[in-house]
């Protein structure tokens, strides 16, 4: 039994050495095989790179070979990072990132990738790139003055992105003191725009700073404009201005209180028209055929910087409105006037209101003309809403107004003359109402606002 337990003992301890040898054997193998490498290489023939906004972008056509499974390209970005991008069959190119203002030659190694994640001999290559967006977004761009704040317009060239913050030096709300107070963040993206940035608290001069970092969180580049002013606005008032008729639309007829003197009188809301008999009026009316002509012409008197325009419709008032299409005007009002109210207003303004290629489009308000009432700018005209009519005139005076807005970007050129033009009215509201036909318009009062003297 001696001898038998000997032998068993000596059998297990030679099967286990020969577990260790190959194993040690398949594993010095493996490693002979890695040390031999993967032996196929691309053809630099095959690569090529497009420098675009950012970076560069690598087209490549991989070998047709099954035990190929990736291309890799390993390159440092602009801040010296390390970066590995990795493409396969089912794509010819690569965004290669990374990098700010523009680069030559920079370098990278290409390696193609087995099946075993084994990599080739790697082939040195270089490629140029453009400025990224955060870059490119300060070549074109411009901070200008504007009305109570600053224009800030860009343009910036295909592929580009990134992020643009805008400051301005103010006070701190909290603490009173002069700080850097951010306006807006937004994200960069290809093509021109111009932003206007009104400042709640503007000084006659201010100091702008835009900032643009890319999408890893990198600070890219910054730039400050000082001294930029910001115009001040003020409504002018109609002693300051003379009203032009060419056309000769507007109605004036004193017994049913229709003039353009309503337009200017400073009633924005309908308190002229309150309590009238269903025969007078207290507005403005022109027609017919006041469509894509000249309503009228402001004229300005000496050229200056005009800021917007705004155009009023009166409120729902008891009596404001005659309930049908009887009288002297009933064949134009048709018991409402909603569909003589302008949805869409073009201005035009010039030096010379004789010379017709003088005239320059200054500003556009369209709404649909068969827009929903509720929708309309002037939703509490009289019978669109019924719910809406005011009683007194206390109500009257409580009421916000309704008014078409139409600003002017201020390119710092002053103009004497201003043209409006009516293209088109609201339309009837559920088949109900007359559909102007002989094109008639109304609308309650007129202002003009222009840079503070």
């Amino acid at each position: 039994w001696l001898v038998i337990n000997s032998l068993i003992h000596k059998y297990k301890i030679m099967r286990k050495l020969i577990y260790i040898l190959l194993t040690l054997s398949i594993f010095y193998g493996c490693q002979e095989d890695k040390d031999v490498g993967f032996d196929i290489s691309i053809s630099q023939e095959n690569i090529s790179f497009q420098p675009t906004a950012g970076g560069a972008i690598m087209h490549y056509r991989l070998p047709a070979d099954p035990n190929i499974l990736s291309i890799r390209i390993r390159y440092q970005d602009a801040f010296g990072k390390e970066i590995l991008r990795t493409g396969s069959y089912a794509c010819d190119s690569l965004l290669l990132v990374g990098f700010n203002e523009a680069k030559q030659n920079v370098t990278a190694f290409i390696t193609l990738c087995d099946r075993n994640n084994v990599e080739s001999v790697p082939l040195e290559v270089s490629f140029d790139t453009k400025d990224s967006g955060p870059v490119a977004f300060f070549e074109q761009l411009e901070i200008r003055p504007s009305w109570d704040g600053f224009l800030l317009t860009y343009d910036v060239p295909q592929n580009a992105n990134g992020m643009a913050h805008v400051f301005y030096i103010g006070k701190d709300p909290k603490t009173q003191e002069p700080d850097t107070l951010l306006v807006k963040s937004f994200q960069i993206t290809s093509g021109a725009d111009t932003l206007a940035f009104p400042l709640k608290e503007p000084a006659p001069q201010n100091t702008i700073i835009v900032r643009t970092e890319d999408f890893r969180g990198y600070m890219v580049k910054q730039q400050v404009w000082e001294n930029i002013e910001a115009y001040s606005t003020a409504l002018l008032t109609p002693s300051k201005f003379d009203f032009l008729d060419p056309e000769e639309l507007s109605i004036e007829d004193p017994e049913a209180k229709l003039s353009k003197s309503y337009l200017f009188d400073g009633d924005t809301k309908g308190e002229t028209s309150f309590g009238t008999d269903r025969d007078t009026y207290g507005t403005y009316l022109a027609g017919p055929d006041c469509f894509g002509k000249p309503l009228f012409i402001i004229d300005l008197r000496e050229e200056k910087l005009i800021s917007e325009v705004r155009l009023y419709s009166m409120l729902y008032t008891k009596k404001s409105f005659p309930s049908g299409s009887s009288g002297k005007y009933g064949y134009v009002w048709g018991g409402q006037n909603f569909t003589k109210i302008p949805c869409n207003v073009t201005i035009y303004a010039s030096n010379d209101k004789t010379d017709e290629s003088s005239w320059e489009k200054l500003g556009h308000f369209e709404q649909s003309r068969e827009l929903d009432n509720n929708l309309r700018w002037c939703s509490k005209s009289p019978l669109i809403n019924s719910r809406d009519e005011l009683h007194t005139l206390q109500e009257i005076k409580a009421a916000q107004p309704q008014y078409i807005s139409i600003p002017f970007v201020a390119t710092g050129n002053a103009y004497r003359f201003i043209k409006v033009v009516i293209n088109d009215t609201f339309g009837q509201i559920g088949g109900w109402g007359s559909i102007n036909m002989n094109e008639f318009v109304t609308f309650h009062e007129f202002e003009v606002y222009t840079k503070k003297d």
